[in-house]
């Protein structure tokens, strides 16, 4: 990521402990052998060239890594994104790894053979059982990496298809009583206004069309969730009168974004459930979708009663169970690279969703 959440002094301080417990490890095993662990004469040295050569390595590594993210070119980073959760992508970090260790442990023998006035650098370059200990603890560490980088992604896959069978389930519990209260207020209308029935019902068969469509595909189009949200937007708006308005800002950049289907939904369903509707005189509702440095943003700004606002007595729950399902998701399918924000507003709620931008293989950009 260009873009990162964490200060820079965070994450070297997150480089300075690593390399102070590698720095223990390496202290305090070979102490523990040889029995020197009592002996300062010894153990503080030691202990000190270790700190020096693996602090070295440990900002290595970090330096390599943020420099190949704020200068790697737009398509090279994209491949990287489109590789994770598979084995290129662990032997990636393997590779990055053991190039800033083998710089890294240069430079640290350079720094302490300056304050010993030795050649420890090379030394170590001219003892081939020394890099054949180095070979092996490479190969070895290279291994583990891949290995564990293999576990977490089938570990990741499971996770985010237990997210989904839930999320279809809770889906599947919703879409019923919202289609028998559609229909239930269609049979309604149609004894006084058959026209605002009808014109309900060929909203209701566009909604049903594109959320049956959404469910089927694994991926969608942000494009095709605001068709579905303003598909049930528009259903909602016949059903609650003058009591709800609402407008889509999206430019076609940001329609042609690949989205998850069901991310966007479930914030438009809760603004409505939990703000508009229980307010006496409405409100407004108003989707925005931008893409700024290569993220893409999606706003759903309401004036209704907010977050603080107390649950009417019997009001249906889910909120709270939808809102973690998308955080689980995101989490899913963006590691520690997309986020969630409800931020209470004067009037109303503003949910902020933001992840990495993807354009479809076969989008078009188009005028909203």
């Amino acid at each position: 990521m260009r873009e990162r959440e964490e200060p820079t002094w965070a994450r070297l301080l997150i480089s300075a402990g690593i390399g102070l417990a590698f720095a223990l490890l390496f202290t305090l095993v070979p102490g523990l052998i040889l029995g020197r662990l009592l002996d300062k004469a010894w153990l503080l040295p030691t202990l000190g060239a270790n700190l020096v050569l693996c602090l070295c390595i440990s900002y290595a590594i970090h330096a390599m890594f943020r420099s190949l993210e704020l200068l790697m070119p737009e398509f090279m980073m994209t491949k990287l994104k489109a590789w994770h959760g598979h084995w290129q992508a662990g032997l990636f970090a393997a590779a990055v790894g053991i190039t800033g260790t083998m710089i890294g442990g240069a430079l640290g023998m350079v720094l302490l053979g300056h304050w010993m006035k030795l050649d420890l650098l090379g030394s170590f370059l001219n003892q081939p059982a020394n890099l054949r200990v180095f070979g092996f603890l490479t190969l070895l560490i290279t291994g583990a990496n891949l290995f564990w980088w293999k576990m977490r992604s089938k570990q990741q896959a499971l996770q985010l298809a237990a997210t989904e069978a839930q999320l279809r389930l809770l889906q599947g519990q919703i879409e019923p009583h919202f289609l028998f209260n559609t229909l239930a207020n269609v049979q309604s209308l149609i004894d006084y206004d058959a026209p605002r029935a009808k014109q309900m019902l060929e909203a209701f068969t566009d909604y049903l069309r594109a959320s049956l469509g959404q469910l089927r595909d694994g991926n969608s189009t942000l494009g095709s969730e605001l068709d579905m949200a303003q598909s049930y937007l528009q259903l909602l708006q016949i059903r609650m009168n003058e009591r709800l308005s609402f407008r889509i800002e999206a430019s076609g950049e940001a329609r042609a974004a690949v989205l998850p289907p069901l991310l966007l939904q479930p914030l438009i369903e809760n603004a409505i459930h939990h703000g508009l509707e229980p307010k006496v005189e409405g409100g407004r509702i108003v989707i925005r979708a931008k893409v700024l440095n290569d993220r893409l943003e999606l706003q759903v700004d309401d004036d209704g009663l907010g977050l603080d606002a107390p649950r009417r007595p019997g009001r249906r729950a889910g909120a709270g169970l939808a809102l973690g399902n998308i955080r689980a998701r995101l989490q899913s399918l963006y590691p520690h690279n997309a986020s969630l924000q409800l931020t209470q507003q004067a009037v109303g709620t503003l949910a902020t969703l933001n992840l990495p931008y993807t354009r479809g293989k076969s989008a078009v950009l188009e005028t909203p």
